[in-house]
């Protein structure tokens, strides 16, 4: 019983979070109108978190397939390089996140450079 109430309450608070938020942020863009400020600033500013949001989508994305390519990676060495029986082999999961996290920054790079180019 109780756990249904614990489920209504983190929805409220996540709901009033999310209204007070847009409330206010409404509020603040009617403000800085008012006081004379282009409304090509906030386009600008909504450009920059969807550059940030694309390089955060393939860091996450390169996390993903690095911790997949590391199972795969781990399961073949197990099953192959195996000289002293051991249960498993974190090596293989480190190398493959950091080398995908890698790349998906590489990429990210690029692709934001790309786009900077076409915005300008």
């Amino acid at each position: 019983m109780y756990e249904y109430f614990v489920i209504i309450a983190i929805a409220l608070s996540i709901f009033g979070i999310a209204y007070t938020f847009f409330t206010y942020r409404n509020k603040e863009r009617m403000a800085l109108i008012e006081s004379g400020i282009d409304v090509e600033y906030f386009r600008l500013k909504t450009r920059r978190q969807s550059i940030m949001l694309l390089s955060f989508g393939l860091i996450l994305i390169g996390f993903a397939i690095g911790i997949l390519t590391g199972f795969f990676f781990e399961k073949y060495l197990l099953e192959n390089h195996n000289p002293k029986e051991y249960h498993n082999y974190p090596q293989a999961y480190i190398s493959m996140v950091t080398l995908f996290m890698g790349l998906g920054m590489l990429i990210s790079y690029f692709v934001n450079r790309n786009l900077k180019k076409k915005i300008q």
